[in-house]
């Protein structure tokens, strides 16, 4: 940003932090004070005649992260023939498509990018970033420079961008507050570019961000009924998993029995030809031992008839592949990553495969979420046997209301719906100051404000459940900031194995269909996602679609990591008095520590999920040398 900093050089520190995102190596286009960089993970036969940066004439420089799922849409427009498109990787369809359409390309374009663009002649930068936010993007500031990077990490240490944390961020790792601010990350000099933003950076005008795409209301005609919004999801679904299937090899899928991982797999059956292969390699955790849970009978049916993976989950720790995950956990520990050690076994087994390509179920949660007091709400708006009929299911079949009484789930949703403003504020103050953390120092805590701004948070929350549209409301659960946490989580997990995490439930056309869903559709007859299931009983089978547990292999993982690593664990914790002073709470931490020391192996899981989330938090700030105060 001054003109006088080495470009080139910075970026060579900053590309070198991401190397593991580049196994067929980088390049890089420097210009005086101007340098852009580019990291080669081939995922598709296209992308072999990529090279990156893509210099478009005199004037622009383009270098992107992303995928483009409409290419022969493009194609017609363009005018380019099946063996000319087959030869035209996906950066040169957007280096296309910029030059016809500028910054309004993203109307034409369909896909996932994180994208930036050198003008030549204006001495301009624009970032931008996909509508749903799959591809990470994160930039950093000073009055030396202006630097912007696939991984917040790579920028830590630069000139005038400081190694310290931001404090809310603390807050929300130690479990007190969920900072809900788009742009903020967990390092206070390091910005998000937001989904569906754009940035312009020059030396005259500085940084200027703001929003190029809204959701809206769907434009398009609506089905006339339940079964039409099944055809409708299906079809749509189905597009979303045939654009992420088109790799070098079959993509591996992450499938861990729940109805999220597996409508991606009824997809892939309902895609499959008659006597073809099955477009994606199923990968899952199972039991080998009897009692089976019912998780892994699910997993097993869904295996049948495919050539996929199966990894024992009693025998993991004398795997070769889980010595390399024990050493990715405590050796490279990230508060997100950590809590993905599922994900982090899939990518190191998709790699010995030779796959570049995951795909998972992780953001079905998001986009199939529906108001739990659905049964209260149809009460207070007049249906109520309606509303006692839902209650009554939910009781049985509900995934989080099971086994819990019918009045009971009416009475609460019904109060939720006709509790007046004044009796809310109270419940929410009364909330706000019993509900402190006990991870969090005291102190640290009323430095933030953090009973306030709870407090101020659920009311906020209220107003939107009562004043705004199902579909904005649904919208400002989806583009939240902790559901970008987790989708740059895993694409920085994924790609810390030179692989790319793909995701059919946030596909466009998906997101858009679920917006617009009504809510009666998202949970209807005491089941969660009954869209979702309806949709996939014909590829997967009845039982395993109206399953309504949600047990989890993945989470046996921690007690195992923790019980295999004690020594680095009990390390980390002897540490955290320090590393977390002032932050964290010295008497919690303390009898931590001493019931860590007092536990046998043999019981170390009662004690292995505060051990995991500590440890992390440690050997995170002692990674990265980072400061809390």
């Amino acid at each position: 940003m001054d003109g006088r900093t080495d470009a080139a050089n910075v970026l060579h520190g900053v590309m070198a932090a991401l190397a593991h995102r580049a196994p067929e190596g980088m390049r890089v286009y420097a210009e005086g004070a101007f340098a852009l960089g580019h990291g080669a993970c081939l995922t598709t036969p296209e992308s072999a005649f990529e090279h990156q940066p893509v210099v478009m004439g005199e004037r622009w420089v383009l270098a992107v992260d992303g995928r483009i799922d409409n290419r022969d849409a493009l194609a017609r427009l363009f005018e380019l023939d099946a063996a000319e498109i087959a030869r035209i990787g996906d950066a040169d369809l957007f280096a296309l498509a910029w030059l016809r359409w500028g910054t309004d390309f993203w109307r034409h374009v369909e896909g996932d990018y994180a994208l930036a663009v050198w003008d030549r002649e204006a001495r301009q930068l624009t970032l931008l970033r996909d509508r749903v936010g799959v591809r990470p993007l994160y930039y950093a500031v000073s009055s030396q420079l202006f630097a912007f990077a696939s991984e917040p990490e790579a920028l830590l240490g630069l000139d005038g961008v400081s190694r310290s944390c931001d404090g809310d961020a603390l807050a929300y790792l130690l479990g007190a507050f969920d900072f809900d601010d788009m742009q903020r990350t967990f390092y206070r000099d390091v910005r998000r570019l937001h989904a569906a933003g754009r940035l312009l950076a020059d030396p005259e005008h500085g940084v200027r961000t703001d929003c190029y795409w809204h959701p809206e209301p769907w434009s398009e005609q609506q089905p006339d009924d339940a079964e039409g919004w099944v055809a409708a999801f299906a079809e749509a679904f189905d597009v979303a998993t045939q654009r992420r299937m088109r790799g070098n090899a079959r993509p591996m899928l992450l499938l861990s029995g729940g109805i999220d991982s597996g409508c991606v797999l009824a997809a892939a059956r309902r895609l499959q030809g008659s006597g073809e292969v099955l477009g994606l390699r199923p990968l899952s955790l199972v039991e080998i031992r009897a009692p089976l849970s019912s998780e892994t009978r699910n997993i097993l049916r869904l295996h049948e008839g495919s050539d996929g993976l199966r990894i024992p989950v009693e025998d993991l720790a004398a795997q070769e592949v889980f010595s390399m995950l024990l050493d990715e956990v405590w050796n490279a520990p990230h508060p997100i990553d950590n809590s993905l050690s599922y994900a982090r076994l899939g990518c190191l087994l998709a790699r010995e495969t030779g796959s570049r390509v995951v795909l998972d179920g992780v953001d079905g949660d998001t986009e199939m979420t529906a108001m739990s007091s659905l049964a209260g709400w149809l009460t207070s708006t007049g249906h109520p046997l309606r509303g006692w009929r839902e209650a009554r299911l939910a009781s049985r079949v509900n995934t989080y209301l099971q086994g819990a009484s019918p009045a009971r789930i009416l009475l609460h949703g019904a109060l939720a719906a006709l509790e007046p403003g004044w009796m809310a504020r109270w419940r929410y103050r009364r909330q706000a100051a019993a509900t402190d953390c006990p991870w969090i120092a005291s102190g640290f805590s009323r430095r933030l404000h953090l009973r306030e701004r709870r407090l101020a948070a659920a009311i906020q929350a209220r107003y939107r459940r009562k004043q705004c549209s199902l579909h904005d409301r649904r919208a400002h659960d989806f583009w939240h900031p902790g559901v970008l946490r987790a989708l740059e989580g895993t694409d920085r997990t994924y790609g810390r194995y030179g692989i790319e995490a793909w995701h059919p439930w946030c596909d466009q056309r998906v997101v858009d269909l679920l917006l617009n869903v009504p809510e009666e559709l998202l949970a209807r007859n005491g089941w969660t996602k009954w869209l979702a299931r309806k949709a996939s009983a014909p590829a997967l089978g009845e039982e395993i679609v109206w399953y309504s547990g949600k047990s989890h292999l993945g989470s046996r993982l921690t007690p195992t990591l923790v019980s295999a690593g004690h020594a680095r664990v009990t390390a980390l914790l002897a540490q955290a008095p320090d590393l977390l002073a002032g932050v964290a709470d010295a008497d919690r931490l303390a009898r931590l520590r001493m019931d860590w020391q007092a536990t046998p192996i043999d019981a170390i899981h009662t004690v292995a999920d505060d051990a995991m989330h500590i440890a992390t938090l440690v050997g995170w700030i002692e990674r990265y040398r980072l400061q809390v105060s």
